[in-house]
Parts: structure tokens; C-alpha cells; sequence
């Protein structure tokens, strides 16, 4: 209903050329998305709002834009730019005076920091945030108690954190809040988890689902969902489990979340795994695997794991030793990771206590002036002691040596106070070298630990990763060249000379029946086709739009040339894009000239190819049926040399199938098949094709 809403109201401030409305739609628009767990939706409607209030220079409209997109990069996990949109966002409202909105920024900042387990950073912030909310007496208190409750699960002081929670969570019902209750039950729900007291842990649990389910926060449904799947596992209640697992395949795909469809396909595999079903369990694997596969190395290796368990049960040893092998060569880079990022710590460790010899040194420092003030202050004694002996000379001499005595003991002390000051400035010097060799010494010993230690890591790291890359190098270089080897010879099969000569001998019949147009209309439909299948001769792969161009022009030429009257369909699933989808060149026009020469055998009857293209299990899948006299018939056919007749368009096509598989590591394939009622002869041949789904958007 909000969505319905929000989209009359932008109609209408376009209409009447409203920017202020416009901006408030949008934002509205991508509020209630992202309310909905849709994330890519709720990113395209604030992206298009932060141009329009850019445009329209209004410094709120921006910040408040700003936090949005930070909340949803909070929620995709792109910290790191989520913290920069809510500092560049609390700036703003640090120069507007708009104490609430920083103190809404403190909070997400300190979600953020939390995130990446800086929980003093955190805590900082939500309680800078507290302080502001409870000056103000606003309502925005209720955010960082929950968040402050966070973080006391976090130290495992679970008496503090329930404490804040119910607070929090008194004040959201107050405020009306449901959503936030909700989520004040689900983190009560947690620390009860953590606490083992299962009983209040699922009573809080089913709470926070009945509250989600009822304001449609799918986002935190589908970790509930993942909860409530431990729990019928661990109960052996397998099909409540899988329920669940599916609930939470399609939030993942509704929303774009990968990890959320990637951490469900696995668990259907375990559910699987523990029920027995061993090939059940290894497919869904496989498809937790693809979708994990260049993205989530930590997973991978789990998955990994799994498949040696699956074929060890499944008694296959060659695949077990195949995956153990992976899973080897996947901890050693993991590891190689982990080195870098050891390597990357004892630097900043390095520079850390770098900094505190300098801190050290500037101590040294103080103390050496203070050194030398002592040494100002004894030297000004002296000072004083020389003119007093210089008046008690005077004295004397005016006494006519009347007192040589008391002269001799002014003398004795002046010369003990000539060796003291001596003294302590020798001391000093000492003191000051002294400390000067052992800073240089331990400056020397760390410096060198950290370049050795540094220097056998990066050269460990660098030769291995060499050899990796050699060897992937040789090998993608050898499977590219096989496919355009492929490639080249499949395009060349399809301009074989024979087809180019009955295209001429076509127009030029045309011709000589005074059908000018068809021939104009004949030929430039041979220039484009040639052109087209000439353009994709270089490329590994090309638009589906491009291919489907490619197979119109064919049929048309096919449809003039051989005089064989036929209709054709081309229905593709809105779901796939066009423009996006990348297919191997010219993949189904060999099908497609298998059905026009060898299906369609009368020229009297009429023929129909269809062709379906849509998505299944992630990969592509294209159907190609005729009415023509099938496959069977097709195959005992004799050709006029008294040989059956055999398709090197298939036969390269197979070929090239089998070298997509090796590199993309998918399972591309296809079937020809005979279209059959019940017990009548076959009407027809359909082909299956399987593709992996390349999109290039």
C-alpha cells in the first residue's frame, strides 16, 4: 500500500513539476523497498533522489539521502562505503546544527564499527548518541539502548544487555514502533541463544516472526528462518526444515542476496546429506558451490569439504581424491591471505613502536634540558660563590691579610665546586650516549626482524602464486584456442561455399522472374547474415539478441531459398536479458538447419519451428521443436550418395560444449529427441540445449 502511494505521489510531482515531491516519492519509494528486505530497488529509487537533491542543492535532502544508502550498504555488506556516506552525511548535519540527525548518524556509525568488532569505537558512538537523544528527550533514545545491548552480548554480559533491550524496547511500543519491537525480541531471542535457555530462546524467536511476518520485514524473517532451520534439524524434523530453506531461497532471490541463496541451497544439501539422500545432497551442493564460487573463499572450502563426505558415502574415490585436492590447494590461499594480512598487522605493529621510540626519545629530550637547566642553575651558584669570594678577597685585602685563613677555605671551596659541576656534566654526556646506543640497537634488531621475516614471507607468497598463475595461464590459454579453433570451424561450416552459391543462384532466379523486390529484399538478408556471422568469428561470445538476430535472417534466407513453406516462433522469458546475456556465436543455427534439411522432407505440408529461451537451475536453457518427420526418420534417411547423412554442425557443436564445461566449470550440454503421442509415429524433433547463464550487465 505505501509503494502504491508513493508511486501516485511521483506521478503527480512530475506533473506539476514539484521537485520537493519528487524527492520525498522517491525517498519514500525506497524506504518501504528496503522495508521489504528489496535492496536493489530501495539503491535505484535513493540513487535517483541524491541526483535530484544534488541538483536542487538541498543539504538535508542529501545527508538524509546519504544515511539511506548507508543503511542499505550496511545491510549488502560494503562496510567500508556505508562508513563513508555517514560521515560525509554527519558533517552536514554538524554544520546545520541538526543535533538529532547526528545523533541518528552516531548510532548507524556505531553499527557499523560494531560490525567490524571495533567495540570501542562503537560503544563511543552510541554513547555520544545517547547523551544527545536524552538532552533532547527524544524518541531516537530507544536506537542506542538497543545498540548499547549489543554490545554487552558481545562481552557476554548478557544481565546489562537484556536490561537495555527491554528498555528499548518499551519505548518502541510506546512510540508504536512494531518493526523495532520486533527487532528488540529477535536480539532478546539471541542472548537467550547464547545463554542456552532454549525455552525462552524460541519464545522469543516465534514473537519476533509473527511481529516481521505481520509488517513484511522479509530481511529479518530470513534469519529467523535460518534459527528456526537449526532447530528442526536438530529435532530430525527434515521437512519443516526444508520449508523454511525455501522461504529463504526466495528471499534471496527476490532481494539480490546472494549469500542468503547460497547459504540456503546448502542447507537443503545437509537436510539432504542427513536424510541420506546422498545425490540429492551432492546436486545442491553443486549449486552452493556456483553461487559461492569467486566470492566467498570460506564457504568454498566448507562446500569442499562436503563433497569429500558426499562421494566418500557415494564410494567414489577418484572424486574424493579430486576434492580433497581442491580443498588443499583452497587452505593454502586462504592461508597465503592470512600471511599478507599478518604481514600488513606487524607493519602497523612496527610503526606503532616506532612512534613510542620517538615518544621515548622526546623524554630524552625533555631530560637533557632539564639536565641543563640544573646545570644553568649550579653554574649561576658558582656565580654567586666567585663574587662572593671576589668581596671577601676585597675584604681581605682591605684587612691586609688579616684573615688568610678564611681565604684559603674560600679558595678550597670554589675548587670543589669547579670538579662537582665537572662531574655532573661528564655524568650527563654519559647518560645521554648511553641511552642513544641502546635506542639505535633496538631500532637495528626490529627493523631487521620485520624486513627478514617480511622478505621470506613475500618470497614464499610470490613464488607460489607465480606457479598458480602459470598454470591457470597455460591452461585458459590452451582451452581459448581450442574454442576459437572450434569457433572458426563451426562459422566456416555454416558460410560453407554451398550455402553462398544457392543464396546467389536464389536472387539471381528472382531475378529473372522480374521479382525485383524479393531479390533486393533476399540479398540484403544474405549481406546482413554474413556480416553478422563474419563480426562474431573473433568473439568467444555475443549478445542473445544478436544470435536470435542471426537465426531470423537464416530462416528467412532458408524459407526463399529452398521453397519449403514453414513458420517460425521466438519466445524468450522476460526474466533473461537480451542485451545482457551473452551465448556462444552461431550455437543454434545447427539445429535449426537440421530441422529445415532433414525434418522438412514435403514441401506440400506446412512446417512450424519453435524456439523457447528462458532460465532453470541457473543456467540458460533453449528448446528448439518443429513438426517435421522426427529424428528417428531423419537418422535411417539415405542421402543420395547411398550413405546416411551425418551433422558436423552437431559434431562441433558437441566440441565446443565440452570445452565451455572446462572452462566455465558448468555442465552444458544438449538432446535431440522425437515428439510422440501415445502410440503414433513421431510428429516432430525437439532439441534441448543447456547453457551456462553469462550476463555481461
Amino acid at each position: 500500500m505505501a509503494i502504491e502511494y508513493a508511486h501516485k505521489g511521483l506521478a503527480l510531482s512530475r506533473k506539476i513539476h514539484y521537485d520537493k515531491g519528487v524527492s520525498m516519492s522517491l525517498n519514500g519509494l525506497g524506504t518501504a523497498h528496503r522495508a521489504k528486505g528489496d535492496f536493489d530497488s530501495a539503491m535505484v529509487y535513493q540513487q535517483r533522489r541524491l541526483d535530484l537533491v544534488m541538483q536542487m542543492r538541498d543539504s538535508t535532502g542529501i545527508a538524509n539521502t546519504k544515511d539511506n544508502i548507508a543503511i542499505i550498504l550496511i545491510h549488502r555488506g560494503d562496510l567500508e562505503k556505508a562508513l563513508e556516506y555517514r560521515q560525509e552525511s554527519n558533517e552536514i548535519y554538524r554544520r546545520t546544527g541538526d543535533m538529532i540527525s547526528l545523533a541518528n548518524g552516531y548510532v548507524w556509525i556505531g553499527n557499523i564499527y560494531l560490525e567490524q568488532s571495533d567495540y570501542e569505537k562503537a560503544l563511543q558512538h552510541y554513547l555520544d548518541a545517547k547523551r544527545i537523544f536524552e538532552n533532547s528527550n527524544d524518541p531516537g533514545l530507544s536506537y542506542a539502548l538497543i545498540n548499547i545491548a549489543v554490545i554487552y552480548r558481545r562481552l557476554r554480559h548478557y544481565d546489562e544487555a537484556l536490561n537495555y533491550l527491554e528498555r528499548a524496547k518499551v519505548l518502541f511500543t510506546e512510540q508504536g514502533n512494531l518493526n523495532a519491537v520486533g527487532v528488540s525480541f529477535f536480539r532478546i531471542a539471541l542472548i537467550y541463544f547464547d545463554k542456552k535457555d532454549r525455552e525462552k530462546y524460541l519464545q522469543a524467536l516465534i514473537r519476533a516472526e509473527e511481529i516481521f511476518t505481520q509488517v513484511g520485514n522479509d530481511y529479518f524473517l530470513s534469519l529467523i528462518y535460518g534459527r528456526l532451520v537449526d532447530e528442526y534439524k536438530l529435532t530430525g524434523d527434515y521437512d519443516q526444515a526444508l520449508v523454511y530453506l525455501n522461504k529463504i531461497l526466495d528471499y534471496g532471490n527476490r532481494s539480490g542476496t546472494t549469500e542468503a541463496v547460497g547459504r540456503a541451497w546448502h542447507g537443503m544439501a545437509t537436510v539432504h546429506y542427513a536424510k541420506k539422500d546422498y545425490r540429492s545432497a551432492l546436486d545442491y551442493f553443486r549449486q552452493a558451490e556456483r553461487v559461492f564460487y569467486g566470492k566467498k573463499k570460506e564457504y568454498v572450502q566448507q562446500i569442499y569439504s562436503d563433497f569429500i563426505r558426499v562421494f566418500s558415502r557415494l564410494n567414489e574415490p577418484d572424486s574424493v581424491e579430486k576434492y580433497v585436492y581442491a580443498y588443499k590447494s583452497l587452505s593454502d590461499s586462504l592461508i597465503n591471505e592470512q600471511v599478507v594480512q599478518a604481514i600488513a598487522e606487524i607493519r602497523t605493529k612496527y610503526d606503532s613502536e616506532k612512534k613510542e621510540q620517538e615518544i621515548a626519545l622526546l623524554h630524552l629530550e625533555n631530560e637533557k634540558k632539564q639536565n641543563r637547566l640544573e646545570m644553568m642553575d649550579q653554574q649561576h651558584q658558582t656565580a654567586n660563590l666567585k663574587l662572593q669570594q671576589s668581596s671577601t678577597e676585597n675584604e681581605t685585602n682591605h684587612q691586609s691579610l688579616q684573615l688568610p685563613n678564611a681565604e684559603k677555605e674560600n679558595q678550597k671551596h670554589h675548587i670543589e665546586l669547579l670538579i662537582l659541576n665537572e662531574k655532573l656534566q661528564q655524568q650527563a654526556l654519559d647518560h645521554e650516549r648511553k641511552i642513544k646506543r641502546l635506542m639505535t640497537l633496538i631500532f637495528i634488531i626490529v627493523f631487521l626482524a620485520v624486513v627478514i621475516s617480511s622478505s621470506l614471507v613475500l618470497l614464499g607468497f610470490r613464488i607460489r602464486k607465480k606457479k598458480d598463475e602459470a598454470l591457470l595461464k597455460q591452461t585458459a590459454t590452451e582451452l581459448r584456442s581450442r574454442l576459437m579453433e572450434i569457433n572458426m570451424k563451426a562459422i566456416n561450416f555454416q558460410l560453407n561455399p554451398h550455402f553462398i552459391f544457392n543464396c546467389v543462384d536464389t536472387v539471381e532466379s528472382l531475378l529473372r522472374e522480374s521479382r525485383t523486390d524479393e531479390s533486393m529484399t533476399c540479398l540484403r538478408r544474405f549481406s546482413g547474415l554474413t556480416r553478422m556471422i563474419l563480426e562474431s568469428m573473433s568473439k568467444k561470445e555475443i549478445p542473445l539478441d544478436q544470435e536470435i538476430e542471426i537465426i531470423k535472417s537464416y530462416m528467412e534466407l532458408e524459407k526463399v531459398r529452398v521453397g519449403t513453406s514453414f513458420s517460425y516462433t521466438i519466445e524468450t522469458d522476460p526474466a533473461v536479458n537480451g542485451q545482457a546475456t551473452m551465448v556462444p556465436p552461431l550455437i543454434l543455427q545447427p539445429f535449426v538447419e537440421n530441422s529445415i534439411k532433414h525434418g522438412f522432407v514435403n514441401r506440400e505440408r506446412p512446417y512450424m519451428i519453435r524456439i523457447q529461451i528462458g532460465l532453470k537451475s541457473g543456467m540458460l536453457s533453449c528448446q528448439i521443436e518443429d513438426n517435421g518427420i522426427g529424428v528417428s526418420a531423419s537418422q535411417n534417411a539415405v542421402h543420395t550418395s547411398g550413405f546416411k547423412k551425418e551433422s558436423l554442425g552437431l559434431k562441433l557443436t558437441e566440441d565446443r560444449l565440452k570445452i565451455i564445461n572446462q572452462m566455465n566449470r558448468t555442465n552444458s550440454f544438449f538432446t535431440i529427441k522425437d515428439v510422440q503421442h501415445a502410440q503414433e509415429s513421431p510428429s516432430g524433433t525437439v532439441v534441448s540445449l543447456v547453457l551456462p547463464y553469462i550476463s555481461a550487465a
